[in-house]
């Protein structure tokens, strides 16, 4: 079945949504975009996505054509016309057609993409490569992978999955999800200069009951001494990290924590959607 996006307005066939070469989403990465997932055809913490796209517009100074009753209706509409049990919906707002390349237009190029996808596997530890790096604009949900993208080659070379980013001895984030780290009966993540996930939020909302959590400063040391950790995003839930450059993590599989949070997360999620 052929899929349906949004584009400025129209819903069309996937074929046919296309932009203008001059967009500042392809000349400058100028743009932002959040992604949530709908599973039989009811979108999961819709709200707390559409907040956070409507803070990183604001933050790139971008304005959504679109209220957020209409936002709601778009989504709505591309669920009908894209009637998967498990779909992936993509909002991206970019600079426009810049008029010299450079500085943003006055109209931004709105957008939706509606793709089926597939959970990454809960039970297949991931292995991570550390890369000193603090990624810009941590707050914002921006179209800047350059250096995940870049690093893909050095990651294939080292058998990885993905990067972690720590910055003077302190990790932040992954390239496309949060971190947690868990030392005994505590769970522990990063406070400061990553993105603030949704997943992570909820996982924050419901951990504290049956755990110690703590938000704060968390070294790559710590790290790699912690007797678990797992990753977190719209596309993954939790998944378990049990390496990291090639160094096990913990017993090296995953944990007893990871998957008591994880079928937390399950229930949590059918409970609050």
């Amino acid at each position: 079945m052929a899929a349906t996006f949004f584009l400025n307005g129209e819903f069309l066939p996937e074929e046919q949504a296309k932009l203008n070469i001059t967009d500042l989403g392809l000349l400058r990465a100028y743009g932002i975009f959040d992604f949530f997932r709908c599973i039989d055809g009811k979108p999961i913490f819709q709200e707390d996505h559409l907040d956070r796209f409507n803070r990183s517009a604001e933050l790139m100074g971008l304005n959504i054509p679109a209220s957020r009753e209409q936002l709601r209706e778009i989504i709505a509409e591309l669920i009908r016309l894209n009637p998967h049990a498990l779909l992936g919906l993509k909002l991206v707002l970019t600079g426009g057609y810049s008029p010299d390349g450079f500085a943003p237009a006055e109209q931004s190029n709105f957008f939706v993409i509606a793709k089926p996808f597939e959970f990454k596997d809960p039970e297949k530890g991931l292995h991570f490569m550390s890369v000193e790096h603090q990624r810009q604009l941590a707050e914002v949900k921006s179209l800047d992978y350059l250096l995940p993208i870049y690093l893909l080659r050095k990651q294939r070379e080292m058998g990885a999955d993905d990067v972690l980013y720590y910055e003077n001895g302190l990790i932040t984030e992954s390239s496309r999800s949060n971190v947690f780290v868990v030392k005994g009966d505590t769970l522990i993540t990063p406070a400061e200069g990553m993105l603030r996930g949704i997943t992570r939020k909820h996982i924050l909302n419901f951990a504290q009951r049956e755990l110690k959590v703590e938000e704060r400063e968390v070294t790559l040391e710590e790290t790699l001494q912690a007797d678990e950790l797992f990753t977190t995003g719209s596309t993954k839930r939790i998944v378990p990290v049990t390496k990291i450059d090639n160094r096990p993590i913990g017993s090296g599989q995953p944990g007893p924590i990871t998957r008591q949070l994880y079928e937390r997360f399950l229930t949590y999620e059918k409970e609050t959607n």
